[in-house]
């Protein structure tokens, strides 16, 4: 991006500025989060969009969102117990980064796919944390964005249970798999996420 920006208008600041001014940006946004005053993007659509294409990191963390914005590994932001699940769910140590290929398995997507007990456990840790802020990064990775998981088990034949936000696509919760066959790697749809929260922002943000 600063290619295209003149250069009279770039300047140089030290690591040490450039960290305060994201964690006043960080606090800011955290803050209208949990008064209600967070400005929802009209889809799902647009709202993924805005994610990747802006990199975002969620309101509160800087481990939730496209990569993080921490110093170092004990950097957390104000979200303290949602922002360790993040972290902990990025250091899974066993994933497939995007259109690379592990376990016979081509990840078509441009984003990584971790295992499933990896998010597994990361839904679980968001639920334990029963805060606005964890339901809501609960709802918008595996309810909105809807990643996949992979996993070694018993061949898939077909799908028994779909759940799905209309216009974007069906995700399956429930599959039915050949147990006389060998298990092998595959790709499974992520858990749908319920979270203790139901306020206004969650329902803004799926509603649309």
């Amino acid at each position: 991006m600063l290619d295209i920006v003149p250069q009279s208008l770039v300047k140089n600041v030290p690591k040490e500025e450039m960290s305060k001014l994201v964690n006043k940006c960080n606090a800011l946004l955290y803050r209208k989060v949990r008064e209600g005053t967070f400005k929802i993007i009209k889809t799902p659509y647009d709202f993924a969009r805005k994610i990747f294409k802006s990199v975002l990191i969620f309101p509160g963390t800087k481990w939730c969102g496209a990569g993080d914005v921490a110093d170092d590994y004990d950097d957390l932001g104000p979200a303290i117990e949602t922002d360790m699940c993040c972290r902990t769910h990025d250091h899974c140590n066993n994933s497939i980064e995007g259109f690379k290929t592990k376990y016979d398995l081509k990840n078509k997507d441009f984003y990584t796919k971790s295992h499933c007990d990896c998010d597994n456990e990361f839904h679980q840790c968001l639920k334990d944390g029963e805060t606005l802020i964890s339901d809501a990064v609960g709802h918008l990775f595996f309810n909105i964005l809807q990643t996949q998981c992979f996993k070694k088990d018993y061949p898939i034949v077909k799908c028994l249970k779909k759940w799905g936000i209309p216009i974007v696509r069906d995700v399956c919760q429930e599959y039915e798999q050949d147990e006389n066959k060998p298990q092998k790697y595959q790709f499974f749809d992520g858990k749908m996420y319920q979270g203790k929260h139901e306020s206004s922002f969650l329902k803004d943000l799926l509603s649309h």
